[in-house]
This record gives C-alpha cells, sequence and structure tokens, in this order.
C-alpha cells in the first residue's frame, strides 16, 4: 500500500511539473512578442539575441519551436544557411514531438529551400520530396502549392524544363493565388520554343487584379517580344510594368505620390539599363579595388606593428639578460653578505623575469584572461593551442638559465613542469596557469605539482 502510494504521489508530481510546461510564462510570451516585433522591423540581431535568452529559459516545446522556425528564417534571409540549417532542425525535432504536422511540412520545405540556395539538387528534391508527402497526408493544399511551386523552379533553374512544367502546374492546380505562377509557365513555355504558349499564360498573368502579380509577367513577356523583335509591343509592356512599380512603390511607401508617366522608346529604355549596369559594374569593381587596398594597408600595418613588437621584445630580453647578469657579478662580492645578497638578488631577477614576461603580447593575454568571470567555468576562455606554442617559446626565452638549472639538477621534469614552474615564479594564479594549459579545472594543476615534487625528489635521490 506504501509502495502504491508513492508511485501515485510520483505520478502526481510528473502531471503537475509536466502541466507547468504547457504553455509558457506570460514574461517569456512577452519577450517573445518583442522578439518578433524587432524581426519584423528589421532589426534581426537583436532579434536573435532575446530569442537565444528565451532558449536559455523554457522547456516550453510550442515556444521553443516557434522561436527555432523564426531564427531560421532570420538566418536564411541573411543566407547564413548552416545555422538557419541547424534552426530548422531543431524546429523540425519538437514539431514532431506535438506532432505538429503543419510546422514539419514548413521546416521540411525550408531544408529545401536551403540546399537549393547551397546548389545541392539532390537534397533539395529529398527535402521537397517528404514535405510533399506530409502535406499529402494532411489534405493541406496551400503548403502543396507552396512546395511544388518551389519545386517547379528549381527543376526550371536547373534546366530540367518538362519536369518544371509538371510541378509548376500542379502548384496551379492547387493555389489560390495562381498569378504568380503565369509568369513562371510563361517563361518554360519560351525556353521550350512555345510562343503561343507563352503568350497565352503572360497575357493571364498582365491581367491579374493584383498590382505586385502582374509585374512579373509584364517585364518577361516585354523581353520576350524584344527578343522576337516586336520592339512596339515589347515597349507597351515595359511601360506598363513601369507604371506598375511606380505605382507599387508609391503605394508602398507614401501612397500620395502621383504615378510618374515614361515616354521614353524601348530601345532608350535597354540602353538606359544596359548603361546602368556598365555603370555598377564599374563601381562594383572600384569599391573592390579599394576595399581590396584598404585591407592591404591594414595588413601591412599589422605586420610592421608585429615587427616593432618583435624587435621591442627582443630588446627587452637583452635588457633583462644583462641585469641579470650583472646582478650575479654581485654576489661575487662579501663572503659575509652573500647570502643575504643571494637571496635578494634572486628575487630581483625573479621580479624582472615575471615583469618582463607580462609585458609580452602573450603576457598580456595571461592578464586578460585572468580577469574573466570564473562563476561560470562553462564560458571560461582558455589559451589556443597556437597560444600555448607562443607563449611556451617566450617563456623558454625569459627563463633559459633558470630552466637550464633546473633541467641539470632535476632531469625528470617534463616541458609542461617547467613551464608550471616559471609561470608560478611570475605570481600567476592557479587557475590563470590552468588556463594555459587549456584547463578550467585547478585540480589538474594541484596533481601537476604533486607529480613535480615526487620527481624533483627522485632526481635528488
Amino acid at each position: 500500500m506504501k509502495i502504491n502510494l508513492i508511485k501515485l504521489f510520483s505520478i502526481y508530481l510528473l502531471l503537475c511539473l509536466q502541466a507547468c510546461n504547457i504553455r509558457p510564462s506570460s514574461n517569456i510570451e512577452q519577450q517573445f512578442a518583442e522578439a518578433v516585433e524587432l524581426q519584423n522591423n528589421n532589426q534581426p540581431e537583436d532579434a536573435i539575441k532575446l530569442y537565444y535568452d528565451i532558449l536559455s529559459k523554457t522547456n516550453d516545446l510550442h515556444i521553443l519551436s516557434k522561436t527555432y522556425h523564426n531564427l531560421g528564417a532570420i538566418y536564411m534571409w541573411d543566407k547564413v544557411f548552416d545555422k538557419a540549417s541547424e534552426a530548422y532542425v531543431k524546429a523540425y525535432q519538437l514539431d514532431s514531438l506535438k506532432c505538429d504536422t503543419s510546422h514539419m511540412i514548413q521546416a521540411l520545405e525550408a531544408m529545401g529551400t536551403i540546399y537549393f540556395w547551397n546548389k545541392d539538387s539532390l537534397n533539395t528534391k529529398r527535402f521537397y520530396m517528404h514535405a510533399t508527402q506530409l502535406a499529402q497526408l494532411s489534405n493541406d493544399s496551400t503548403r502543396l502549392a507552396e512546395i511544388y511551386r518551389k519545386e517547379g523552379w528549381h527543376y526550371y533553374q536547373i534546366g530540367q524544363l518538362d519536369s518544371a512544367l509538371y510541378y509548376t502546374y500542379l502548384s496551379l492546380d492547387y493555389s489560390k493565388n495562381p498569378s504568380l505562377l503565369y509568369s513562371t509557365l510563361a517563361d518554360i513555355w519560351y525556353q521550350q520554343h512555345h510562343i503561343d504558349s507563352a503568350r497565352h499564360y503572360f497575357n493571364l498573368g498582365i491581367y491579374s487584379p493584383n498590382t505586385q502579380d502582374r509585374l512579373p509577367s509584364l517585364f518577361s513577356y516585354a523581353q520576350m517580344e524584344h527578343q522576337l523583335g516586336n520592339d512596339k509591343i515589347a515597349y507597351k509592356h515595359l511601360l506598363a510594368y513601369t507604371l506598375g512599380a511606380d505605382t507599387l512603390y508609391a503605394q508602398q511607401r507614401t501612397r500620395e505620390l502621383e504615378k510618374l508617366s515614361y515616354k521614353h522608346e524601348a530601345e532608350l529604355k535597354v540602353r538606359i539599363v544596359e548603361e546602368r549596369h556598365n555603370f555598377y559594374i564599374s563601381l562594383i569593381t572600384l569599391l573592390l579595388i579599394t576595399i581590396a587596398a584598404f585591407f592591404l594597408l591594414i595588413i601591412q600595418h599589422q605586420l610592421r606593428k608585429k615587427h616593432e613588437l618583435q624587435i621591442q621584445y627582443e630588446a627587452n630580453l637583452q635588457g633583462l639578460n644583462e641585469k641579470i647578469c650583472l646582478l650575479k657579478q654581485n654576489l661575487q662580492t662579501g663572503i659575509n653578505e652573500r647570502e643575504t645578497l643571494q637571496q635578494h638578488t634572486e628575487a630581483q631577477i625573479a621580479q624582472l623575469r615575471a615583469v618582463t614576461l607580462k609585458q609580452t603580447i602573450i603576457g598580456k593575454r595571461l592578464i586578460q584572461l585572468s580577469q574573466q568571470d570564473n562563476r561560470d567555468k562553462r564560458n571560461i576562455k582558455v589559451l589556443t593551442e597556437k597560444e600555448q606554442t607562443e607563449l611556451q617559446k617566450v617563456v623558454t626565452d625569459i627563463y633559459k638559465d633558470e630552466i637550464i638549472r633546473l633541467k641539470t639538477n632535476y632531469p625528470r621534469l617534463t616541458e609542461g613542469d617547467l613551464l608550471y614552474y616559471c609561470l608560478n615564479s611570475a605570481g600567476f594564479s592557479t587557475l590563470t596557469i590552468a588556463l594555459c594549459f587549456g584547463n578550467t579545472d585547478t585540480g589538474i594543476i594541484a596533481q601537476r605539482k604533486r607529480r613535480m615534487k615526487q620527481r624533483m625528489n627522485q632526481s635528488d635521490k
């Protein structure tokens, strides 16, 4: 009976905990709304910070899924495809746990689009096919229309026109707004030299009730007629396109501006476009040259600075060695005072070495690392392998004679033991020394200290 009560209490506790996580707290919901607003207002960096903060605060599957979907959308817009892919994979996993088919389809569709932009045709087809299967099972006509449209466009881009026609017509069957598909169908038929079919779909597209949906058909129609030598018709459609684009811009921006009338002929319009294109190419070329020159100057400055720092380092090292020699020479005086003088001299030498080490680039880096907030060891930075190699070289230069003495007296000491000895002599903390070895656990340094003493004792024997 007692065991049954314990089991019932455990089940009740688990249910309570689960209930607490069914919906996010009002604070999380508010934070998510703020992130969405930032995303909609073209402030992606601030939105990303809030989204990652949300991920660290909640275990709610619903809010986690939406967050990863939104992160994926931001990264995809910025063409950071590796991060976008990672976000959508996590979103898909969460949607699977929730059995949220609609969002699973969206994640798969987005993955297909990512692979499309990465020119990975095989994975593009694979993810679109998976999304199609789920959409068919759930009878989601809206998503089917969008997936088929993207599949058709994918095949059109890789030159498989028959497949492009097939999937675009499938999208047309499911689409509630076929206007955008007319331009694609017309372009495909034109590529296949079926001029009448191309004109048919262009005519359907240019009479769409929505101005924005008419524009692709008008522009492509004008291009086709120009290529066919029908400049009069081309001019007519190009003029309509220009007026439509201007109207759309006016509606989006001010809704008070009057339509501009264009009186230029088609040939003049084409020539202007070509001149503008050439201008942009020249401008981009000049910009690239300027950027290259700028980076070259930066590299030269860094190399010069590095050379100057190396000269300064060598001068400091020479000065250190000279001071050490002078201090050692002073030991030759006064037998009665020699012991006291030796201790004082050794302390001076140790201080000089420590100061010299801390004035180097790698020494300043150690001081920087020692000032970290060590309360959360997951965020503590350590020396990289490259920095560790640089530290070993600098320490060997500064503590050269001391290292030779230690190797002579204690041959069992390892390179790590010698490095620890020198860093400890320079006054660095145990945690800082651990960071020098690429660790955050001070216990490892304590173990090294004990093993070092054992090796020194063995050498004495």
